[in-house]
């Protein structure tokens, strides 16, 4: 049998259940598969771990949230150790697995976690450290890390949601120069900032355009101005949720570095906090990551 590791968060989600580990273990038996479980611990780094895979030629597939596939894109990247992997989607909104293309019933990602099928996508880098799907600040953005692990497994969805209605009596405004691709200069006052590799994050469509691809070397970036007014702020979200960018407040560009300057930034990676700067740059990192589908 081929040797499998399979790290777990185990508190993603609602929570990681025997039951759903009992069946991962029948699954890949089945498949041909001898896995070994590897709980994953904080600020764990994963490079003994994927070096005894490297060193056992075994498969690697992940089971987590968003949280995961962030963890294991900066292993693997830090450690030269990239190789393809599977991922078992259980966080709250799994937003990667979406875009990807890993099916959202359990059953389904199973199968593709041990699939010949490749899906390539970019990788992107902040002052060091990685990203595969969005880097952002400001409004709603820090949602994802501020809210309870209790309340996520509690309230799922909801959690966020209840955060993020919170959050908008709290919002900063960010005075910023914005340089794209060392080339273009944007400068003004925003609320929201991200640069994705997504075809969605947190159902906002207007970040996807019929170009988007995930293995372009390019990055989508999507800032929002300020708002004079709560209505119009809630205009303003509701053209971004339904994918139109031709408000005024909307700035939509496409490209492969973005540099802000202006102020301090507290950023978001895939959902994890990425540090605070004040002059910060996001990039495509030129690495990719290769996930069975």
């Amino acid at each position: 049998m081929k040797k499998m590791m399979l790290i777990c968060n185990p508190h993603a989600g609602r929570g990681l259940s025997a039951e759903k580990l009992l069946k991962c273990m029948e699954f890949f038996n089945a498949s041909g598969f001898l896995p070994e479980i590897y709980f994953t611990k904080k600020d764990d780094d994963l490079a003994d771990a994927l070096s005894d895979a490297k060193a056992d030629e075994a498969d690697i597939v992940c089971m987590g949230g968003d949280g995961m596939i962030n963890l294991l894109t900066n292993a693997m990247i830090k450690n030269d150790i990239i190789m393809p992997f599977g991922y078992l989607p259980e966080g709250t909104t799994n937003d990667f697995a979406k875009s990807i293309g890993i099916p959202s019933d359990f059953a389904g990602a199973l199968k593709a976690s041990v699939s010949e099928r490749l899906s390539y996508t970019d990788s992107g880098v902040l002052m060091g450290r990685y990203f595969v799907y969005v880097a952002g600040f400001g409004i709603f953005t820090d949602v994802s890390y501020k809210t309870p692990q209790k309340a996520k497994n509690a309230f799922g969805y909801l959690a966020y949601v209840l955060e993020g209605a919170r959050s908008i009596g709290e919002f900063k405004i960010y005075r910023l120069k914005v340089t794209v691709d060392d080339s273009e200069v944007i400068e003004g006052e925003f609320i929201l900032g991200m640069v994705t590799n997504s075809m969605s994050v947190a159902g906002m469509k207007s970040i996807a355009k019929d170009d988007t691809r995930l293995d372009d070397g390019r990055f989508e970036m999507l800032l929002l101005r300020k708002s004079s007014n709560i209505q119009e702020l809630s205009t303003l979200l509701s053209s971004v949720m339904a994918g139109n960018t031709n408000s005024p407040l909307i700035v939509y560009r496409q490209g492969q570095s973005f540099r802000f300057e202006g102020e301090e930034l507290s950023w978001t990676l895939d959902g994890e906090y990425g540090g605070t700067y004040d002059d910060s740059e996001v990039r495509v990192s030129g690495k990719q990551m290769a996930l069975r589908i």
